[in-house]
């Protein structure tokens, strides 16, 4: 998650209003009224800063050392010969689901292994032989970086990944012309 203050206080304000004007409705079309403006306005308050700015801080500490322990037990199944030389955090979206686990980079392919928390488990692997284009992408509008790649099948996968840029030059070179 985003941990600049500017988001922070957006998110706090976005989840404010909403849970103020959920409030609100609930009241409006029940017919009776339990909660006064400034009830309202308190609550809106609360709930804001709870889940924009409390939250978040406790779920950045606690989270890293979750995930931790979590990508600390993803090993990929190699081939014989077969030796990672990079890996890094990364989601896969298949389809709507992104799969959260690791992106491995070997001397033979790519290769995305989820953790156990999915809903959709496995090993994705794609060699270098059947990849016909690296891009950076945003990914879902919401500026997480990223990257795309292309399969000469034309399939295409796209991976939230940090240092995005590192990991294309990187891709760049091991890919066979």
């Amino acid at each position: 998650m985003r941990t600049d203050w500017k988001y922070r206080l957006m998110l706090a304000f976005q989840m404010g209003v909403l849970y103020t004007l959920g409030i609100w409705a609930m009241d409006y079309f029940s017919g009776e009224t339990r909660y006064s403006p400034e009830g309202l306005l308190v609550r809106g308050l609360f709930f804001g800063l709870s889940f924009g700015l409390v939250f978040p801080f406790i779920f950045n500490r606690l989270g890293g050392a979750v995930y931790s322990k979590i990508g600390a037990g993803i090993h990929p199944v190699l081939e014989q010969g077969e030796e990672i030389q990079r890996e890094a955090p990364a989601t896969l979206f298949k389809g709507m689901e992104g799969v959260g686990g690791k992106l491995f980079l070997t001397n033979k392919k790519l290769i995305f292994k989820s953790h156990a928390l999915n809903i959709q488990k496995g090993q994705t692997d794609i060699d270098y032989k059947t990849i016909s284009g690296v891009e950076k992408r945003e990914a879902r509008k919401r500026g997480y970086p990223g990257i795309r790649v292309h399969t000469k099948a034309g399939r295409e996968y796209q991976i939230v990944v940090e240092e995005a840029e590192d990991l294309i030059a990187d891709l760049s070179k091991r890919i066979v012309g």
